[in-house]
């Protein structure tokens, strides 16, 4: 399989919706569809323990017209690193200060079906009170500070709607009482 080229079909300020040319196992030319993130698919996802519980989100996703429970995430810019994107973002969408960092997690892809994105996981602690002041016109971001037997009960609620991310880090968060 190679890459044939790639054109933008239509650009926004976050998505770039992509057709790519390639060739097939059988050597012939096909197109495949995807979004592309403007700045090389960087995202990061934080997982910010405060005072021994999770910070966790409940925030409204357009794409799926429903709430989805996740951890504070958001896009990197320029030449963050993680560290700075995670520091920055706990506090627009949590109001919570980042006091340290226990691991970082490489570039993990998302959806390699459907777009570049990736994210990098950046486990650390954090103090402070929630508030959603910081969060955009076109955010709707709830936070929560739950203890393991509080993400229990969360996970058991079948209607919820979860990050496939942060599900596994909930999972993980139950059994050890940490990330």
């Amino acid at each position: 399989m190679k890459i044939v080229k790639k054109e933008t079909l239509y650009k926004t300020n976050y998505l770039n919706f992509v057709g790519t040319t390639f060739l097939n196992k059988n050597n012939k030319e096909d197109i495949w569809y995807s979004a592309e993130r403007y700045n090389g698919g960087k995202t990061v996802l934080v997982a910010a323990l405060v005072e021994g519980k999770l910070a966790v989100t409940k925030e409204f996703r357009v794409a799926i017209g429903d709430y989805e429970w996740s951890l504070p995430a958001g896009l990197v810019d320029n030449d963050e690193l993680p560290e700075e994107t995670a520091k920055r973002e706990l506090k627009e969408e949590t109001n919570l200060e980042l006091i340290s960092v226990k691991d970082v997690s490489p570039y993990l892809y998302n959806s390699a079906g459907m777009t570049n994105e990736v994210v990098s996981i950046v486990f650390c602690t954090a103090k402070g009170t929630i508030d959603n002041i910081g969060n955009e016109s076109s955010e709707d971001i709830q936070c929560f500070l739950m203890d393991s037997i509080q993400i229990q009960k969360l996970m058991e609620d079948r209607s919820k709607k979860f990050s496939a991310k942060a599900y596994l880090i909930f999972r993980r968060f139950i059994e050890n009482g940490e990330w």
